[in-house]
């Protein structure tokens, strides 16, 4: 595919994505260059680590050309991505003057990146639960510092609600309120209690969606045990649960994870970049609601965004475009339900091909419904 040169000259770096790779030539604004179509994370410049590649190994920095694949710049002269076109995050903006204001979303995860511009200015300490405990951490550990080899929970977090302060956009409610609870330092689970802990403190604070990506084993009476703890932690308040149904290794499984198939939660999985089922996503019968997986930009090492692949990612999309929905029904009507909107979110979806009861999110059909 072709994409055009902005309005400065943009520098050819050789073999690697990188600002110190050697550069022998400029292509002047303007220009076509033909590339293959992929963005490859590279060094970061201007808050954008994607890069374009052609067929003689040559890279070029993403943010200095129009018409890039899976990214177009068009919220107020910053690059979205293309999950978040897809879904066409940008015109419920619009269409409907809301980015999630009034709203708490509770991130259960490895915490966040407590230097991220895009989520440092909105969470204070009073917004934030470290769950872990005991002498399985060490100090360094129980902070909430997300310690994460692929910051994890920055990714979650950001996907839900970053400010969208810099260059790139990808925060898919960027006006609501978020609460981290820390129930992990890199995905590990020591203690399955950690999620009722996690969970009572964030519906305690006020939260109305909450994102989980994790997952674990239960056994019959647990389940018992856990649901029962949960709907009397929630009695009559609205809230909704989503979890990430877990991954398979690219292959098809059918595999049965927790919290995603608590009957309090609603689980979710991922879609590829063309909008069918993702091979990663564990199946099972209760995962209807899912939202794109693949190669899903978010603030990943070192505050870049580059992409990243799992039902993990689709949590925080489908519990992004819920806090949009929350925010939009107590703006028009005062109050929300729960079920009600639930119902709404899998009626208004796509039945994803070849798939008779699953369905990818639609957020236009969905406000359009209200």
């Amino acid at each position: 595919m072709k994409v055009t040169v902005k309005d400065k000259y943009l520098n050819v770096r050789v073999g690697k994505p990188l600002l110190s790779a050697p550069s022998y030539q400029y292509i002047a604004p303007g220009s076509q260059i033909e590339v293959d179509g992929k963005l490859y994370p590279g060094d970061p410049y201007e808050g954008n680590a994607n890069w374009l590649k052609d067929a003689a190994n040559n890279y070029y920095w993403a943010g200095g050309v129009s018409g890039l694949p899976g990214a177009v710049t068009t919220v107020a002269g910053k690059t979205t991505y293309g999950w978040f076109n897809r879904l066409n995050i940008a015109q419920v903006w619009k269409d409907y003057s809301t980015q999630g204001s009034g709203v708490k979303v509770a991130v259960l995860d490895s915490g966040y990146s407590v230097t991220n511009a895009d989520l440092k200015g909105k969470i204070t300490a009073a917004d934030t639960r470290i769950v872990i405990t005991g002498p399985e951490y060490s100090a360094t550990s129980l902070k909430i510092n997300d310690e994460s080899k692929v910051r994890h929970g920055t990714r979650c977090a950001s996907l839900i609600g970053a400010a969208n302060t810099k260059a790139s956009v990808v925060g898919i409610a960027p006006g609501c309120e978020l609460l981290i609870a820390k129930t992990s330092v890199d995905r590990e689970f020591l203690k399955k209690d950690y999620l009722l802990t996690a969970l009572d403190w964030a519906i305690g604070q006020g939260a109305e969606i909450i994102s989980a990506s994790l997952e674990f084993d239960l056994s019959a009476q647990e389940i018992l045990s856990f649901d029962q703890h949960i709907r009397n932690t929630i009695g009559n308040k609205q809230v909704l649960l989503f979890a990430a149904a877990g991954n398979t290794s690219g292959i098809s499984q059918r595999i049965i994870n927790y919290p995603a198939n608590l009957k309090t939660f609603v689980s979710v999985g991922a879609t590829t970049e063309s909008g069918i089922l993702s091979p990663i996503t564990a199946l099972n019968d209760v995962t209807t609601i899912h939202a794109p997986g693949e190669r899903v930009e978010s603030y990943g090492p070192g505050e870049v965004i580059t992409p990243d692949d799992g039902t993990s990612f689709s949590t925080p999309i489908v519990a992004g475009v819920a806090a949009l929905a929350v925010s939009y029904l107590k703006t028009k009507n005062g109050t929300w339900n729960s079920a009600d909107l639930l119902t709404q979110i899998y009626a208004t979806g796509d039945r994803i091909p070849g798939e008779a009861l699953k369905k990818l999110i639609n957020p236009v059909n969905l406000f359009k419904s209200f």
